[in-house]
């Protein structure tokens, strides 16, 4: 959220994390990203706000009426681009003091929290 801010951008984590799976899979449903974080209402309150915000754009699926597709808007790759290299910047300074097998610990361990969390 600093990142965001320092960048200008009214971005929570949450936002973030939605933009970057609607940016690598452009055109996913609205289903599909409720499933994958697991809250429907919030998922929905958040894609208005985004789209609202003109960072995404709903569309109803010509297939299947019941289900939207979501994709960037310009202005949502545009904040993509902007922030990604921020963070990378911003991860490299949190891990220099870490060792190859201290990060490889680290991700072992929050690679076993990530899988506990979606048992």
């Amino acid at each position: 959220m600093r990142i965001a801010t320092e960048q200008g951008f009214d971005l929570f984590p949450e936002q973030w994390f939605v933009l970057v799976k609607i940016i690598k899979q452009p055109g996913c449903s609205q289903s599909d990203l409720s499933r994958d974080f697991d809250d429907r209402p919030s998922m929905t309150r958040a894609l208005r706000n985004m789209e609202q915000k003109a960072w995404i754009k709903i569309i109803p699926d010509t297939e299947d009426r019941r289900k939207h597709k979501v994709y960037p808007t310009k202005k949502g790759n545009e904040i993509y681009k902007v922030i990604v290299p921020v963070i990378q910047k911003e991860r490299t300074r949190m891990f220099k003091s870490l060792t190859k097998e201290d990060f490889s610990k680290f991700k072992r361990i929050i690679d076993q929290i990530y899988e506990q969390s979606i048992v």
